[in-house]
């Protein structure tokens, strides 16, 4: 009754963020235009707009339910909402496979409520898919757990050969997995049976080279793409092995907070001191080595699965080849989520106090995402965090209030957005898209007497409607270039400035009424210019 339960308030709280249907961010704006614009043909031939990369098997299920259904945001986060409800179900079974009745409560309360991950079952883009392919990997490995003979290894390759195509994450998960089983086969001395396990490992490697060379290496090798990284601090310092550990250990924590949702507080700008009572820090780390010595006791596989999987995603941080970094690590939490719950299991089985105790901490573990699942379901701006964006609402604002003979003005950042929704919305107006002069200038005198020039050059200067972005990297660009620009950065502020010191501002959009808490939030002003 508790499972039913829990993946029944689980599925409602996707459908509920999926109908609310909020304007796509800056990365879904980037990866849809695409998907919305290419043919199928060319998503699979030729570079994706705005310098994008994604599995070839997102890419296809994507574009193919726009053409079901229409080019509209439903349209594109259709798939990762099929694939998060599918999520939820096919846990079941592994869950209670790995743990007991109160372990296996917790592990699928914490995947269907962990904001986290109901936002990533409702984005445009794949990594709620690729949480899906891991549970999808390890429900296999459940249903075949034993049978070793060659059409059984054959049905293993077949579907790693598959899988790595839906999502480039599964690479590290299979291998994880075929060190774990070949190894158990390794210490029974089943020498044929682990001589063919070279089979589906090796067709899964074929398969993800393939996939790789044909639409991964681009991104992969991408030099701004990966300096992005490195300055979000995604890739395991090897200049010393203090600097390791301290990364190491702050991946952890913040692995608490993302993708698990583990915090009590939905404010992700909190203060260090106050995120290590918020995200109940001591309450997962108790747990997870709980955890450990229960799998020890009940499957030593797993805690050698999950280690490996740990191990490769920490190794390709490490080699700069794929960052540990909140959304990029989406498909782990399942397995971490397992270990967590096992914690549970294993304080509640000693039978002491430390029975109450498990329950205490299981309880404890779960109030975070579960209260803040709901705040964001009463209180919808405050889902997606940093990543809640007013888009739609801006362009639509200009499109219902836009008067014949209005000239509209689009900030070079605000460019994408405004190029995705004129395709997948009817507008009124056609707008006039400023240039990026920041390279093309040495300082913010000469910056602003370019945009000047574009604004001052359109048909009606008496009612212009600009709208720009507090996001001002796009893509391609690696941050703080150029110096001049970003060496205070402030020059979104400085143009808000700018703009009101050479027009009178008649009206303007603020989004959510003040109330949101993004980053990237699209912005008008009427403006009468001087």
């Amino acid at each position: 009754m508790a499972v039913l339960a829990i993946i029944s308030l689980g599925v409602l709280f996707r459908l509920f963020h999926f109908f609310y249907n909020r304007s796509l961010w800056e990365d879904e704006v980037y990866l849809s235009t695409g998907i919305v614009e290419m043919s199928l043909r060319e998503l699979l031939t030729k570079p994706l707009p705005h310098l994008q990369s994604a599995p070839p098997g997102y890419l296809l299920i994507a574009h193919s339910f726009v053409v079901l259904f229409g080019k509209n945001e439903q349209a594109l986060r259709l798939y990762s909402l099929v694939t998060g409800v599918a999520a939820l179900f096919l846990f079941v079974p592994v869950a209670r496979y790995f743990l007991r009745p109160l372990g296996t409560t917790v592990a699928l309360a914490l995947l269907a409520f962990a904001p986290p991950l109901v936002y990533h079952a409702v984005e445009a883009k794949p990594y709620g898919p690729e949480l899906f392919v891991t549970i999808l990997i390890m429900w296999l490995y459940v249903r075949y757990k034993g049978q070793n003979n060659l059409r059984a290894m054959l049905r293993w390759g077949i579907w790693s050969s598959v899988l790595v195509w839906f999502a480039y994450s599964s690479v590290f998960v299979l291998a994880g997995l075929a060190v774990a089983v070949g190894a158990a086969y390794l210490h029974s001395k089943q020498w044929p049976v682990l001589l063919r396990l070279l089979v589906p490992a090796g067709m899964g490697a074929v398969s993800f080279g393939v996939v790789y060379w044909l639409f991964g290496r681009q991104s992969a090798g991408s030099g701004w793409l990966v300096y992005f990284f490195y300055k979000c601090n995604s890739y395991l310092p090897l200049t010393s092995a203090r600097e390791a550990v301290v990364w190491l250990g702050q991946r952890v924590f913040l692995f608490f907070h993302y993708p698990l949702g583990l915090s009590w507080s939905n404010n992700s700008m909190l203060k260090a001191s106050e995120q290590v009572l918020q995200r109940m820090s001591l309450v997962p780390v108790v747990l997870i080595g709980a955890g450990v010595l229960y799998f020890y006791k009940h499957s030593k596989q797993y805690l050698l699965l999950l280690a490996a999987v740990l191990l490769l995603a920490v190794a390709a941080s490490a080699l700069k080849a794929y960052p540990f970094i909140d959304r990029l690590t989406v498909y782990l939490a399942p397995l971490v989520i397992l270990l967590l719950a096992g914690g549970c299991d294993y304080l509640v089985a000693k039978r002491s106090l430390l029975t109450q105790a498990g329950y205490a901490l299981a309880l404890l573990l779960v109030f975070g995402p579960l209260k803040n699942s709901v705040a964001q379901v009463v209180t919808p701006y405050l889902f997606g965090e940093f990543k809640k964006s007013y888009h739609r609402e801006a362009i639509q604002y200009i499109n219902a209030n836009y008067r014949p003979g209005d000239a509209v003005y689009i900030h070079w950042n605000e460019k994408p957005a405004y190029n995705l929704y004129r395709t997948i919305t009817p507008l009124r107006f056609t707008a006039v898209q400023g240039n990026d002069y920041r390279h093309a200038v040495g300082n913010f005198p000469e910056y602003f007497a370019r945009m000047d020039a574009e604004l001052h050059a359109l048909p009606n200067t008496k009612r212009v409607w600009v709208i720009w972005s507090n996001t001002d990297t796009p893509v391609g660009n690696y941050v703080g270039d150029p110096a001049w620009y970003y060496q205070h950065n402030d020059g979104v502020q400085r143009f808000r400035q700018h703009l009101m010191s050479i027009g009178k501002r008649l009206e303007g959009f603020n989004p959510a009424d003040g109330n949101s808490n993004t980053m990237s939030d699209a912005h008008v002003s009427l403006m009468e210019l001087y």
